[in-house]
Formats: structure tokens, C-alpha cells, sequence
């Protein structure tokens, strides 16, 4: 069957894994694997076949990059600081 990840066309079997999957756009794409998420739709693709996670003919998958976000741990410790202070202030002139 064929299948479309992002602009690309991949012929693949239907029992394919998600993994040899993310291998193959791995070679095309040159995006690191481990960090490939792939979806149909609302649902990600996590494990197992294409055809156990609803993929059919034809269908086009979202191919995003899995990042991590947030802030770095000095910085936030710092801000959580701040809001204490800020908090404790304000319930000070409340009274």
C-alpha cells in the first residue's frame, strides 16, 4: 500500500511496524528517528503495525518533531522564587 508522510510517497506493507517506518523517513528526510512522531489524524502512531494503528491506502501522516519544552531548571526555580514573594507580599497588605 502507499502511504504519505509529509510531501513523500512510501509503498509499504501493511503489516509494516510504526518503527521500520520512522526508519525509512529516517533515510529520506534525515530526521533522527527517535525523535519522529507520526500521526493519523488525532491519533499518534506509537507501536505495532501500520494496519493495527488504523493506517489505511492512501492515508497522509502528520510528521512532527518530538521536542522537549519548558524552562531550564535554574530559571524556573528563580521564577517560582519571585511568585512566592510576590504572593506573600500581597497577602501581607491584604490583612
Amino acid at each position: 500500500m502507499q502511504i504519505f508522510v509529509g510531501e513523500r510517497a512510501y509503498t509499504v506493507d501493511a503489516d509494516t511496524s510504526v518503527e521500520t517506518l520512522k526508519l525509512m523517513v529516517e533515510n529520506l528526510e534525515f530526521v533522527p528517528s527517535d525523535l519522529l512522531c507520526l500521526s493519523n489524524g488525532a491519533a499518534l502512531l506509537e507501536g505495532g503495525s501500520l494496519l493495527a494503528n488504523g493506517v489505511e491506502e492512501d492515508d497522509v501522516l502528520t510528521m512532527t518533531l518530538d521536542a522537549k519544552g519548558g524552562m531550564r531548571g535554574k530559571w524556573k526555580k528563580k521564577r517560582m522564587r519571585r511568585l512566592r514573594r510576590k504572593r506573600r507580599k500581597m497577602r501581607q497588605r491584604a490583612r
